[in-house]
C-alpha cells in the first residue's frame, strides 16, 4: 500500500534527518511538520474504541496513574450455542467522564496504512519490527510517569497540546526504566509543547515525562523495535553448546566460564547464531507483508456486480 502524503513526509523526516541525525544528539523535533494530520484523527480513535470485538489486549485505560481493571467489563451473549464475549463500552465512557487517558496498541495490525509506515520505518534497518500506538490523554491524567524506552521513539502529534520535558540520555539498560523519581530522570535539557503537526524523534534511553497542557492530547508513538537475536536466546544457544562439551568436575568456576567462551567463539554456534538471524529476519518480514494484505476481498466481485446493476 501506498503511504498518504503526510505519512511520505512523516517517513521522509524520519529518513532524511532523524537517522542521520549524529549519535550524540538524543532527539530532533520537527515543529509544523505538517499541516492538522488526517491519518489518524479522533473519529479513527471512536471507531476503533467502538468496534464490537474490541478486546482488553488492544487497549489501556489509566485514571490517577493506575491502569484500570476492565475484566469486570467483559460480558457474553449465547448464540446458537456459542459464548461470544464482547466489552461493555460503558467503563471507557464512565472513565473518560472522570478524566481518564487510554492507549490503544497494535495500530499495525488495526489499519494497513499504519502497517505500511510501519514497514517504512522498518526498511532501513537489518532487522526491526516497529509497532504503533497512539495515546488519548486529558488534563491533569497522563498514561506513565517520567520513563525512558528500550528502543528508538518516532512521535507525531494529532491534537491538542502536550508537554514533552526531555532529558540527557542514560546508559543502555532492560531494568529501572519506568517511574523513574525525579532524582533518576537526569539533567533536563529541553521543554517541548508539542501541537498538532509536530514530529518527534528520540533515541532509546532517554528519559521523558509529558504533560498534557490542552483539555486533551493525542499523539501517535512509533516504537522501533530492535529484533536482533537477544541475549537471552543467544546465551541460551551458548548453554546448549557447552553441555553437549563441558569442563571436567571440580573444576574451578574461571575454567568453566573459559570453555563457556571458547564455545562463543566456536564455529558450531557462530553458525546458529547466523542461521537464527536469517530466519527472525524474514519471519518479520513475512508478518509485515501478511499484514498488509490481511484483508477479505473475495466479496468484491459480488459488491461490483450489485453496484452495477443498480445503475
Amino acid at each position: 500500500m501506498e503511504l498518504t502524503p503526510q505519512l511520505r513526509t512523516l517517513r521522509d523526516f524520519y529518513c532524511t534527518i532523524a537517522l542521520q541525525t549524529p549519535g550524540d544528539r538524543d532527539f530532533v523535533h520537527a515543529p509544523r511538520l505538517m499541516d492538522k494530520p488526517q491519518f489518524f484523527t479522533l473519529e479513527h480513535l471512536k471507531r476503533h474504541l467502538n468496534n464490537p470485538l474490541l478486546a482488553p489486549a488492544y487497549f489501556g485505560l489509566y485514571w490517577q496513574g493506575k491502569k484500570v481493571d476492565v475484566t469486570p467489563a467483559i460480558s457474553h451473549k449465547v448464540v446458537q450455542g456459542t459464548e461470544l464475549l464482547f466489552l461493555n463500552k460503558g467503563i471507557i465512557e464512565e472513565y473518560f467522564s472522570r478524566g481518564a487517558s487510554v492507549i490503544l496498541e497494535g495500530l499495525d495490525l488495526l489499519d494497513p496504512t499504519i502497517n505500511a509506515m510501519c514497514a517504512a520505518i522498518d526498511k532501513p534497518h537489518d532487522c526491526v519490527s516497529s509497532n504503533s500506538v497512539v495515546f488519548f490523554s486529558q488534563r491533569g491524567n497522563e498514561l506513565y510517569r517520567g520513563h525512558l524506552d528500550t528502543d528508538d521513539v518516532l512521535v507525531i502529534h494529532l491534537a491538542g497540546s502536550k508537554k514533552w520535558r526531555i532529558h540527557r540520555r542514560q546508559s543502555p539498560r532492560k531494568v529501572d526504566i519506568s517511574e523513574l523519581p525525579p532524582d533518576r530522570m537526569g539533567e533536563l535539557q529541553a521543554e517541548i509543547v508539542m501541537q498538532p503537526g509536530d514530529a518527534l524523534f528520540m533515541r532509546a534511553g532517554t528519559p521523558h515525562s509529558v504533560e498534557t497542557v490542552a483539555d486533551f492530547s493525542m499523539h501517535m508513538s512509533f516504537d522501533i523495535c530492535d529484533r536482533q537475536v537477544n541475549a537471552d536466546t543467544a546465551l541460551h544457544l551458548l548453554l546448549q553448546e557447552y553441555q553437549k562439551d563441558s569442563a571436567a568436575c571440580y573444576s574451578p568456576t574461571p575454567v568453566v566460564m573459559d570453555k563457556v567462551m571458547a564455545h562463543a567463539r566456536g564455529e558450531a554456534y557462530v553458525r546458529k547464531i547466523a542461521e537464527l538471524q536469517t530466519s527472525q529476519r524474514e519471519n518479520y518480514r513475512r508478518a509485515r507483508a501478511l499484514l498488509a494484505n490481511n484483508r477479505v476481498s473475495y466479496l468484491d466481485q459480488y459488491i461490483a456486480a450489485e453496484r452495477n446493476n443498480d445503475k
